[in-house]
């Protein structure tokens, strides 16, 4: 998750986080529920029997873009999130490598299903959270919490229409230090990172921003780190105002993004001659609201908390 013009720290190697509605709800199921067709790549820890497949139950075609299939599906028409699939770090420190605030969470304040829709909240505590004895920053506890969910080792693609329909938090003047994103990661370690969405909230002297989301690939992080990013700005109100449908559609040497339909950025091996290199074997998913860093900058005395960051449903297709 990175931003613009800013190249994102990482953790070391191998380090992983501690242990995004006017589409009729055709699936019916809970968010025990699993949507799994056979194209789905489903990955599982080697060293884990794989466990019961939970309930297959398929949307209706009217859901699917034309030309795709629904290959899997979390609507979060329930009151549990779903665990077969969503990790949730919890007391973890991941994003210190970009001096982000948060202590991540896995709790119902941060983390919740309910009324068909998953949210993610950031908070100020009134009493310092303590987050993990490896919490070199803020050993005394930290004022900001949130929470960041991600797939690894539970699910993966390799290609296809990455699709979330979500209502952000980053009003214009009351959001800044907020910055939520769905984006992805190899599932066996590399240097691919597929940014479906970020956004900055912004304080009250900031340039306006609440309409711009940022779409952006990486090819590794250190040495050889190379990105390419676009801004995509809405042609009327913000993204703050309700809910937009966000999507990736990801084909060998190609890479296209979508908002609310429309095509808004393009990569492709003519573009891009590491497209290939970055984007190898299955990726997963990551939906989570960073507070912070270096980038978006402190939160201020305008920043409303709890922001919440809804999401509708995360939908995958295939060809």
């Amino acid at each position: 998750m990175s931003p613009f013009g800013f190249t994102r720290s990482r953790r070391a190697p191998g380090s992983t986080p501690d242990g995004r509605r006017g589409v009729a709800r055709t699936i019916g199921v809970s968010t025990a529920t699993l949507t799994v067709l056979a194209l789905s790549a489903v990955s599982l820890p080697a060293q884990a029997a794989p466990a019961a497949q939970p309930t297959v139950s398929l949307a209706s075609a009217a859901t699917a873009p034309a030309g795709w299939k629904l290959a899997w599906a979390d609507e979060f028409s329930g009151t549990t999130l779903n665990r077969a699939v969503w990790n949730v770090a919890n007391r973890s420190t991941y994003g210190d490598g970009n001096k982000e605030l948060a202590c991540l969470m896995d709790r119902p304040q941060n983390v919740k299903v309910s009324s068909g829709l998953l949210t993610i909240a950031a908070r100020k505590e009134a009493t310092p959270i303590t987050c993990g004895t490896r919490d070199t920053r803020f050993p005394a506890g930290r004022t900001y919490t949130s929470a960041m969910l991600h797939t690894k080792n539970k699910l993966a693609f390799q290609y296809g229409r990455f699709e979330i329909r979500a209502k952000m938090p980053t009003t214009q003047g009351t959001s800044k230090g907020l910055w939520p994103a769905y984006w992805m990661r190899p599932a066996a370690g590399g240097i691919g990172e597929l940014d479906i969405l970020e956004l900055i909230g912004t304080g009250k002297s900031d340039p306006y921003s609440a309409d711009k989301v940022s779409q952006t690939i990486h090819y590794d992080y250190v040495g050889t780190h190379r990105k390419q990013s676009h801004v995509h700005k809405l042609a009327s109100g913000n993204f703050a105002d309700g809910f937009h449908n966000y999507a990736v559609e990801w084909a060998p040497g190609s890479i296209k993004w979508f908002v609310d339909g429309t095509l808004t950025y393009t990569r492709t091996l003519s573009t891009t001659s590491w497209i290939d290199k970055a984007f190898v074997g299955k990726f997963y998913l990551r939906l989570n609201m960073a507070v912070g860093g270096t980038w978006p900058g402190s939160p201020d005395a305008n920043t409303a908390f709890p922001a919440n960051y809804q999401v509708d449903y995360v939908r995958v297709f295939r060809r």
